[in-house]
């Protein structure tokens, strides 16, 4: 009985801690680490797109200052352009050497008298505004990627609540009546487990068997449901050796020598009637033929024979 209790206690633990256990809080937990890895993946990408504007923001700034020096006789609006466009570079940062160099080369070619000096700055100029159109496009594609993976990552969380939530009422409800609830819980789950593992096995099992009258390889694989089988029964008879014998079952060495016994035995009667049939006249007595017997059986034979008549009480 006792026995019997800690076998429960260990169901009820165990179906506790399937249901409570770390492989689900780590699922959920993985859940939440991938969304947030993506949204890290397109925060890391904005600040890129940000930091590519603010380099174009820069290089124009330090453009127009450059393009606002090379005026003659600057006008007062022009001095307070320049003190503004200093105050948007110190925001911005300055550019790097090369940007700036570019930047020069396009507003000299801009400011150029020459047309064809003018149009290749042009040039240049477009070629910076497809940088920065592209920059701005991608602002906004990653915006709405940004948007949709926030989404995402409030239903992943809003899915694993509502699976907290689920897993805390059954809980409750297990922990009901003194805990016997878990008990019946683990039990109904230990017995389901087995017999669906047992079903599996049983359709593989007649399958192979069927296939292993006429196919080889379904033979060889069918030889380790054998296997399988021989060390369950030899478990099973040593854990209860008395089953076997309540059951009728009896080792193949056993029910051999019984069968060898029994076939000397009718040999024998068959050839006495034979030689009774050849000759009708002759007689045999019953010693000539327990004489018969001790000649052709061995000494395992002749016990086999004893044992049959200890146990059907007519020698002690």
């Amino acid at each position: 009985m006792k026995h019997f209790f800690i076998i429960l206690l260990s169901i009820s633990l165990s179906g506790c801690a399937i249901l409570k256990g770390t492989k689900q809080e780590s699922t959920n937990q993985d859940k939440i680490t991938k969304a947030e890895n993506v949204v890290d993946k397109t925060l890391v990408e904005l600040e890129k797109n940000e930091k590519g504007k603010k380099i174009q923001t820069s290089v124009l700034a330090a453009g127009i200052s450059y393009s606002l020096s090379q005026a003659t006789n600057i006008s007062v609006e022009v001095e307070t352009a320049l003190s503004l466009n200093e105050r948007i570079i110190s925001i911005v940062g300055s550019p790097h050497i090369d940007e700036l160099k570019k930047i020069k080369l396009t507003v000299d070619l801009l400011n150029s008298a020459i047309a064809e000096e003018r149009s290749r700055g042009e040039k240049l100029l477009n070629e910076r505004d497809a940088q920065i159109n592209k920059l701005q496009k991608e602002k906004a594609n990653l915006k709405n990627k940004y948007d949709d993976q926030m989404w995402d990552i409030a239903e992943t969380a809003k899915e694993v609540a509502k699976t907290a939530d689920e897993n805390k009422a059954t809980l409750n409800q297990m922990s009901g009546m003194f805990g016997l609830n878990a008990v019946w819980w683990g039990l109904k789950k230990f017995f389901v487990s087995c017999l669906t593992w047992i079903i599996v096995f049983c359709v593989i099992f007649f399958i192979l068997r069927i296939l292993s009258a006429s196919n080889p390889i379904a033979a060889g694989v069918f030889s380790i449901f054998n296997m399988i089988a021989s060390g369950f029964i030899s478990l099973l008879k040593g854990l209860t050796p008395k089953a076997f014998e309540l059951s009728k079952l009896t080792h193949a060495s056993e029910t051999s020598s019984f069968k060898d016994t029994l076939v000397k035995v009718v040999d024998t009667i068959q050839e006495l009637k034979q030689k009774k049939k050849d000759n009708p006249d002759k007689t045999f007595e019953l010693q000539d033929i327990l004489k018969k017997f001790d000649g052709v059986m061995d000494e395992a034979e002749k016990d086999v024979i004893e044992k049959i008549l200890k146990e059907q009480k007519w020698i002690r």
